[in-house]
């Protein structure tokens, strides 16, 4: 599923992924000797990578790269000292919280910064963001206010974030340096529910500067950077979030199959496969939990983001519905739960679409790529299947 990836970013993918064979790292010196360096720096640069790219190449020793590392390790060290700042920061208001009794677990970045990369400075972080009960919203509010902290803007309608209601405007330090999103819950249950994901019973501690801290429990964790990657950024994701996962696979020991079990009742499964397939590849592991219906379904949620990401300003996203719902009926039959079937939100095209007003037009372009998406899936699904019966039977 690497294959999704065009060659100069799977290459920097493999570069910095976690587990390398020595028969890897020859491969990789011998395609990373072929190009200019300068592309692949600029790569990492819009991908959020150089300072994991500099931990990986300094051992690599190629000829024509050395005049990069520098820049590499200014990255680097920049990031270190950024990170170490927020953190301190965060331990202090962490420590004022639990006075108060509240409970904060760490997401995301912070989280693996602490944990799946063994140097701090390896995960580059726009924010930090924590996960609190919806009872201690006021308080946390309160709390950041005291610390010099004021919300990015006024939540007149409090239906910020295209009314996913999952978190609250995000706070920052009058500085600007330390930016919080807290969130009040992991998943909006009318995208995807994991009954069995218990986020504030199942926390893990990790340890950072003689501190502990609460995070997610790793399978819960990963499955929430699927769902992030997925729903949030419209699959239109940064490496670094893909590399997070491969890392967090490498680090935990986890078990594609273990992670299947949670999606699989969700009905879900072919929309985060293509992401599975990739961060497993990256750690080594190649998952075997496929079918023709499920490659067949992940591979119309893929192609659908795809295309829409090329549309200009993407706007027809809210098209994703009927879309996805059709995707639904050729791959998976008429169930219950179609109602129910991912939308996929960006927050750019959500800004975009609210700021419009109704008209012909805007209605003829929905309906007209609502049939286009049908044609391509009415083409394309038929070829895809007899390519998987196919390779099935090439198998046995």
């Amino acid at each position: 599923m690497t294959g999704l990836f065009d060659p100069l970013r799977k290459l920097l993918a493999d570069t910095c992924s976690p587990v390398k064979s020595a028969e890897k790292i020859k491969q990789l010196k011998y395609k990373l000797s072929k190009i200019k360096p300068e592309k692949l720096k600029k790569l990492a640069d819009t991908e959020f990578l150089p300072p994991l790219l500099y931990y990986h190449l300094k051992t690599f020793n190629i000829p024509g790269y050395s005049h990069m590392l520098p820049q590499l390790k200014d990255s680097y060290m920049r990031n270190t000292a950024r990170n170490v700042l927020l953190l301190k920061q965060l331990k202090a208001l962490k420590k004022q919280a639990e006075q108060k009794g509240i409970k904060i677990i760490l997401l995301k970045g912070a989280a693996l910064a602490m944990s799946v990369y063994n140097e701090i400075g390896l995960r580059p972080m726009d924010d930090i963001d924590i996960l609190v009960e919806q009872k201690h919203v006021d308080r946390i509010k309160e709390l950041m206010e005291q610390n010099s902290m004021h919300p990015l803007f006024k939540d007149t309608n409090q239906n910020w974030l295209f009314n996913i209601k999952s978190h609250i405007v995000p706070y920052q330090t009058d500085d600007s340096i330390l930016s919080l999103d807290v969130h009040t819950r992991l998943f909006d249950d009318r995208f995807i529910h994991f009954a069995e994901l218990k986020p504030f019973e199942n926390t893990f501690t990790i340890n950072w500067d003689n501190e502990s801290f609460l995070t997610l429990d790793p399978y819960t964790a990963f499955i929430y950077g699927l769902y992030h990657i997925a729903v949030h950024h419209n699959f239109s994701c940064k490496l670094r979030d893909i590399i997070d996962l491969s890392y967090a696979v490498s680090y935990y020991g986890l078990v594609p199959e273990k992670i299947f079990s949670y999606i699989d009742s969700t009905h879900a499964a072919g929309l985060f496969l293509p992401l599975i397939d990739t961060t497993f590849e990256l750690s080594g592991v190649k998952p075997e939990h496929h079918n023709a219906a499920t490659i067949s379904h992940a591979y119309l949620y893929w192609t659908n983001s795809v295309v829409m990401k090329y549309l200009p300003i993407q706007a027809s996203s809210r098209l994703s519905d009927p879309a996805l719902r059709i995707a639904t009926v050729l791959t998976s039959g008429v169930k219950k739960w179609m109602l129910h079937i991912f939308r996929f939100t960006d927050y750019e095209v959500s800004i975009f679409y609210k700021s419009q007003k109704g008209g012909i037009l805007k209605k003829a372009f929905m309906g007209i790529w609502t049939i286009v998406i049908a044609i391509i899936y009415i083409v394309v699904l038929p070829l895809f299947y007899i390519k998987v019966k196919v390779q099935k039977i090439q198998t046995k």
